[in-house]
């Protein structure tokens, strides 16, 4: 194999390049126009936007500017946040890191279960049906320290019991409310139960409810064919409404009023 030395090759050949021998070895700085055959050894000073095909790339770091487009990546290694373009797959589970009798699973087609300390706690089943397997139903109550008559929104966003500790004093109509209005929440078909709760007092009561601050397109019917007209004289005065939505800002009410001692 025989050395070639490329400092000013140009100017020894009367500016003309030689041809180059099988098995040549360059040293220095050499300027091609094409190279055929393996080339092996470091790639260093790379400069320009050259399009380069490797198989693979091992090294301490690498920092990539612009857009990445690999379509075959399969397995990510991620530490903190990532947001990927397709949905995450999932065979069967998702258990959770160091309790493993804690699971949320996906045991047959159209089936979503919760589990703790290795029981399945909840099922919602195709038709979305919602399926308790015992234990505690806790729903927070809104406590105001106040009377509804002074605090007639109920603001569903808070919760569906609604729960008034100051003795009331006179009559009250409370308007069903959320964020975003009751029409918007429900579709037509749609129903709720909101529990109202206040302290009793014979000159306090409702007999009738608004939904969105409008009364109009409400039918109210009391269980027991009456509506309240008078509080009760100690305890507390449980207002029970069952809203159907029946149509565009439209709906049916079934008010059930309780007197306690």
């Amino acid at each position: 194999m025989s050395t070639l030395r490329a400092t000013n090759i140009k100017g020894r050949n009367n500016g003309v390049a030689p041809a180059m021998p099988d098995g040549v070895v360059v040293t220095g700085v050499a300027t091609a126009t094409s190279f055929s055959g393996s080339l092996t050894g470091d790639a260093t000073g790379l400069t320009g936007t050259p399009d380069i095909t490797v198989r693979n790339i091992t090294g301490v770091g690498m920092t990539l500017s612009g857009t990445l487009n690999y379509e075959d990546v399969t397995n990510i290694d991620s530490i903190g946040i990532i947001t990927a373009r397709s949905n995450v797959s999932i065979a069967d589970s998702i258990i959770h890191t160091g309790d493993t009798d804690t699971s949320i699973r996906f045991p047959a087609a159209g089936t979503f279960t919760v589990s703790t300390n290795g029981e399945e706690r909840l099922r919602v089943s195709p038709t979305a049906g919602l399926l308790l397997n015992n234990g505690e139903l806790v729903e927070r109550a809104n406590i105001t320290a106040g009377k509804l008559s002074d605090n007639a929104n109920i603001n569903l966003d808070n919760g569906m019991v609604h729960y008034f500790t100051t003795t009331e004093t006179t009559t009250s109509t409370p308007n069903i409310i959320s964020s975003v209005g009751i029409d918007t929440t429900m579709s037509t078909g749609d129903t709720m139960a909101v529990t109202i709760i206040t302290t009793a007092a014979a000159a306090g009561y409702s007999a009738r409810v608004s939904i969105d601050g409008l009364l109009t397109g409400i039918t109210t019917s009391w269980v027991g064919g009456s509506e309240p007209s008078a509080g009760g004289s100690s305890g507390v005065d449980i207002y029970n409404y069952t809203i159907i939505k029946t149509g565009s800002a439209a709906y049916q009410v079934i008010g059930n009023y309780t007197a306690t001692s």
